[in-house]
């Protein structure tokens, strides 16, 4: 995942498929919570460290890192997740 665009695309693709069910499953509040939970300290973490290993920023040794701080590790790393190409 070197190519920040693919990044991008992997990382922001589900916020969009999730409100589209969303708004045409009737708006339920437990997914709405569920997806709250999920995304931001399950599935971003795990997408991120993937991105710094491919980067070679990170090693495999620090995946448990990016769940330091609840999750706020990676905005060590913003500025290379979200704009550095390679």
């Amino acid at each position: 995942m070197k190519n920040v665009w693919v990044y991008h695309l992997i990382v922001d693709l589900p916020i969009l498929l999730f409100f589209i069910y969303w708004f045409e499953s009737g708006k339920s509040g437990e997914d709405f919570i569920i997806f709250g939970i999920v995304y931001p300290f399950i599935f971003r973490p795990i997408m991120d460290f993937y991105r710094l290993r491919a980067l070679g920023i990170i090693e495999d040794k620090d995946f448990r890192k990016m769940w330091k701080w609840g999750g706020l590790y990676k905005f060590k790393y913003y500025s290379v997740l979200m704009f550095r190409k390679e």
